[in-house]
């Protein structure tokens, strides 16, 4: 099912959580104040639940599934209308993913989002207000409640005392029974090009560093590689630059375009790229590199999928490509 996206990104979020070193959100969930009451909304308003499941599982694909069922039967129970579930790992597929995701949670005036992580024989969820009226949407230095358990029970009663003790006002008597998922949305279902555009020869690209906020002087180790990889490989004119720079300032710095990338399983970035039919191996976690060009959001993913599990060995097969399309040697 696809999700209605606007490019009117909730840009101080989106490089609040990612351009900061390029950091998944575990990094930035630190900061939350946790132990605080409930949000006032959590049973009149609508919930977006994510689950945080571990990577290393083969099963996790599979297993997202039954865990989300299980987990809407016990919010219905709460009144707690989770009207979207995604995979944690979506989310923090790159830039342009989690923008787009954002963006549809807050055209569906998500009043909270739920976070449910599980680990080896540990249970933590996360209930998170939003601010609709905020262009960071959510900010992760807030206060969010928290509870943990060594099962999905021992959470869900632990919320459940809590939510009585509460006295929350209930609106939500018409809930779905079973859970939306949100695994198949194209992020880029219009304005997509499986080309490289020769304006690239012209106009002046945009490389965001990972983790680096000093562009003279990258001290990480991928900042490094990058710097070297873009120097030996890349023929036209680009500059990089600070990890937190956004989209807006690098228009009003004279950039045309700017190298973007997504990290996530290879069925998964097929799809946020719209990509049609399987992929040749579905569960393996891969990057894929393309181009955007800044004032109209096309991308320009190249003639050939060339995702790879290293990003270098991405980025390299994806400038090859480049030079070899557009006859530079």
């Amino acid at each position: 099912m696809q999700i209605i996206l606007s490019f009117l990104v909730p840009l101080l979020f989106v490089t609040t959580i990612i351009c900061k070193a390029q950091t998944t959100l575990q990094e930035q969930f630190k900061n939350l104040q946790t132990g605080t009451e409930l949000p006032e909304t959590l049973q009149s308003g609508r919930s977006a639940v994510f689950l945080k499941l571990n990577q290393s599982n083969p099963r996790d694909t599979i297993d997202w599934y039954q865990t989300a069922d299980e987990l809407h039967k016990n919010l219905m129970t709460l009144y707690i209308d989770a009207v979207a579930y995604y995979r944690w790992r979506d989310l923090n597929a790159g830039y342009d993913a989690t923008g787009s995701y954002l963006t549809a949670l807050a055209d569906r005036e998500i009043s909270q989002i739920i976070v449910l992580e599980i680990a080896r024989n540990s249970y933590d969820i996360y209930i998170i207000p939003t601010d609709l009226e905020s262009p960071e949407l959510l900010d992760l230095s807030q206060p969010a409640w928290h509870a943990s358990g060594s099962s999905l029970e021992g959470v869900m009663e632990n919320l459940t005392a809590v939510a009585r003790r509460t006295d929350l006002e209930r609106e939500n008597f018409l809930i779905s029974e079973s859970p939306e998922l949100f695994y198949d949305t194209s992020i880029f279902a219009k304005n997509r090009f499986e080309s490289f555009q020769p304006d690239l020869k012209l106009d002046k690209l945009a490389v965001p560093l990972f983790y680096g906020t000093d562009v003279e002087s990258p001290e990480h180790q991928w900042d490094q590689e990058l710097k070297e990889i873009m120097r030996s490989q890349y023929p036209f004119t680009y500059e990089l630059v600070a990890a937190n720079m956004t989209e807006d300032l690098m228009q009003k710095a004279g950039f045309h375009y700017v190298l973007r990338y997504l990290h996530a399983e290879e069925q998964t970035l097929r799809t946020l790229l719209d990509y049609q039919g399987p992929a040749d191996q579905p569960t393996q976690i891969a990057y894929k590199y393309y181009f955007k060009h800044l004032i109209t959001g096309d991308i320009y993913l190249g003639d050939t999928w060339d995702s790879r599990p290293d990003w270098q060995q991405a980025l390299m097969l994806h400038l090859t490509k480049l030079r070899r399309s557009l006859k530079v040697e």
